[in-house]
């Protein structure tokens, strides 16, 4: 991959993942939205790992349609040079695991980590169940 498609996964002690993506602007947005809107509605700070971490959980219930992923994908510029690390802990990484299969299934391929984690975020705030 070249240097705008960075994409890096490390696997540590524990069961932790560790996700470092490359995003742009707009997706980078989209994301510090959700949180913000996250802290507001929880009234506390939350971090891009609890938004997400909500949104894998809230996502269980919600049905993803393989023309809503790629009406996503190709609506939102997703790579871009924004450095972001997401630690997902043994307490959610079923849950979000289980989104990334779920999307993989419907979409018929694999798709980065940082569709998946901007793909969840926005299906969430989408059905305001964030």
């Amino acid at each position: 991959m070249g240097a705008g498609s960075r994409l890096e996964l490390m696997l540590v002690a524990g069961g932790t993942r560790n996700i470092r993506i490359t995003v742009s602007q707009e997706c980078f947005a989209l994301l510090a939205d959700a949180m913000c809107e996250f802290s507001k509605s929880t009234g506390r700070f939350q971090s891009l790992r609890s938004t997400v971490q909500h949104a894998c959980a809230r996502a269980k219930g919600l049905e993803i349609a393989r023309e809503e992923v790629e009406k996503f994908i190709s609506g939102l510029p997703l790579e871009g040079s924004i450095s972001i690390w997401l630690e997902v802990k043994p307490d959610w990484i079923e849950d979000y695991d289980a989104v990334r299969h779920r999307i993989a299934e419907t979409c018929g391929r694999v798709m980065h980590d940082r569709v998946v984690i901007a793909f969840v975020v926005w299906l969430v705030r989408t059905n305001k169940l964030l």
